[in-house]
């Protein structure tokens, strides 16, 4: 009922669009339109009233381009003696799943090793390819049935036929648990295939590198997304013989970094980080940033998804605890990566593209018959590994900063995050508690007791330190 009405106002409206002059025949009108043309009416105006979608993919590419035409985007992309490279990611599950948030965590991590496969590969790659093109003809391999084959095939009917009579009907129940029909079963004739002609021409690669990742540091994430909630991401990383220094430096030289004043932040790194928690959401991986005096700090993001959704305290604490701690894993494993990595990537791949001719010969009962069938496919196949693995033994002066909790503007998902600093002045103090040995005293001093007299009250001991000692 409802398409009838549909389409009547489909004619309606077609209708209504010829001229006046053709007013007085609204009759022949309605029987030039056919029933095709109603549902291609219908189907045009329901393909104009369906909205556009945009591609994420395509504005995560429009967003590098944009940044890559700024000012510090050049600096980083066209300095010489830098490595500057750019990759994305999907978002493999849509914002109504509970592990929304997690899933574009792991889309930033996927992103952030296709970014660092292209640096192995630009230190070195090996490469082995092979291409072959096959041309094959031959009618004679058009297979045939012998006598003999005929009278096997015959056999073995018969021997099926006293199968089937021995065991009754239990054969015929098992082949129809497997979908099969056991009258097609019997019925079904004897092929023999063979190649008659082929025409391909087929090409493999295969690319391996490893290489050290060590100094290599992402210093952009870009995120896009579309009006059915499909997210892309994307980073920036660069890798130089400088910043590799630095690293190497600060790990021997155990916190003693001079400051540099020129570079000193307006404002402490606490506050400029934790003003805009919204900000923090598309805050990833590790970044060299200076703090008010000047000193070289680095600054690690953790986040994570809190995927509960009820209403039980106990439970929603639990899973904020437990994303707090893989927050926590996630920020000490951009250290470990930034101090002492080593990167892989491993890709095969395969393409052919086939023209074939197949001889079937077909034999029922006694008769045979002959014929060819002709097939067309591309056939690819693909198998690329990227892996990444860092890591750093007592590294001190690592600290939490602190720790944020917020719900995603657009979906309402919790995010919980930790930012964790490397300080030097830190990590002088870490090594001055870690290797402290105490020094002899000779003084004695010694303490008298008093017995309670029964009464209640309260004790506490004397202020006899000052947080200026520490």
């Amino acid at each position: 009922m409802k398409k009838l009405i549909g389409k009547t106002l489909v004619a309606l409206v077609i209708a209504g669009a010829v001229p006046a002059l053709h007013a007085q025949e609204p009759v022949a009108v309605a029987a030039v339109i056919s029933e095709q043309e109603l549902d291609t009416a219908a189907a045009s105006i329901a393909a104009a009233a369906k909205p556009d979608v945009s591609d994420p993919g395509l504005k995560i590419e429009t967003l590098i381009e944009d940044f890559e035409a700024s000012a510090l985007g050049q600096a980083f992309r066209d300095r010489p003696g830098m490595f500057y490279a750019t990759a994305s990611s999907s978002v493999m599950v849509g914002p109504d799943s509970r592990d929304w948030g997690n899933a574009r965590v792991m889309a930033y991590k996927d992103a952030l090793l296709k970014a660092q496969a292209k640096y192995v590969e630009f230190l070195g790659v090996s490469v082995r390819a092979e291409s072959l093109s096959r041309l094959f003809d031959d009618k004679s391999q058009m297979p045939s049935f012998s006598e003999s084959d005929l009278r096997a095939n015959g056999k073995l009917g018969e021997l099926f036929d006293k199968a089937v009579a021995v065991v009754g009907g239990k054969l015929d129940g098992e082949l129809q648990e497997m979908g099969i029909d056991p009258q097609e079963f019997r019925a079904a004739p004897v092929e023999k295939r063979a190649k008659m002609f082929e025409r391909s021409v087929s090409e493999s690669t295969v690319t391996r590198a490893r290489q050290s990742l060590t100094g290599v540091i992402p210093v952009k994430t870009f995120e896009a997304y579309n009006e059915n909630g499909d997210h892309a991401v994307a980073v920036a990383i660069v890798a130089s013989s400088k910043f590799r220094q630095f690293v190497y430096d600060i790990a021997q030289s155990k916190g003693d970094i001079a400051a540099d004043p020129t570079k000193a932040s307006q404002q402490p790194l606490l506050q400029l980080l934790r003003a805009d928690k919204t900000a923090l959401i598309d805050e990833f991986g590790i970044r060299r940033m200076y703090d008010e005096q000047g000193y070289p700090v680095l600054v690690s993001f953790g986040q994570s998804s809190n995927p509960y959704r009820g209403d039980d305290f106990q439970q929603r604490a639990d899973n904020r605890e437990l994303s707090y701690a893989s927050a926590k894993s996630a920020s000490y494993a951009n250290f470990a990566y930034l101090f002492n990595a080593t990167g892989s990537t491993e890709q095969t791949e395969s393409k052919k593209m086939v023209r074939e001719t197949t001889g079937v010969a077909t034999a029922e009962g006694q008769n045979v018959t002959e014929s060819e069938e002709q097939t067309l496919q591309f056939v690819s196949t693909m198998d690329r590994q990227i892996a990444a693995r860092g890591s750093i033994s007592n590294l001190p002066g690592t600290r939490e900063l602190f720790r944020w909790s917020a719900n995603h503007p657009l979906y309402g998902h919790e995010i919980n995050g930790v930012v964790y600093v490397w300080h030097p002045l830190a990590e002088q103090n870490a090594r001055g508690l870690r290797d402290f040995k105490p020094a002899r005293t000779s003084s004695n001093t010694q303490a008298t007791q008093r017995r309670g007299d029964g009464q209640a009250g309260t004790s506490q001991s004397r202020n006899l330190m000052s947080a200026d000692d520490f």
